[in-house]
């Protein structure tokens, strides 16, 4: 059984990477409510592992990023009704 974790983004939700100490660097996305956290496993090869995963990871983002903005640019808002979001 896998784990699904759905986020909803708020105003101000981002992602960072954040060093919690020496030597360590963990990739933080969310915002106060939530948040996920991706990290190195103490393994062999975690390394080349995680950064596969991050690459394949930000290219997906970049992609949905846009299909977002896309959608937002297009969409029909009621009458008397328009996007609050800034681009």
């Amino acid at each position: 059984m896998g784990i699904h974790v759905v986020i909803q983004p708020l105003a101000g939700y981002g992602a960072e990477v954040v060093s919690p100490s020496p030597g360590v660097r963990q990739l933080v996305a969310g915002g106060e409510d939530a948040t996920f956290v991706i990290q190195v496993p103490a393994r062999i090869g975690a390394l080349t592992d995680t950064a596969r995963f991050a690459r394949s990871l930000a290219i997906a983002a970049a992609e949905f990023g846009e299909w977002c903005d896309a959608q937002n640019r297009t969409r029909a808002f009621p009458h008397g009704h328009f996007s609050q979001e800034k681009e």
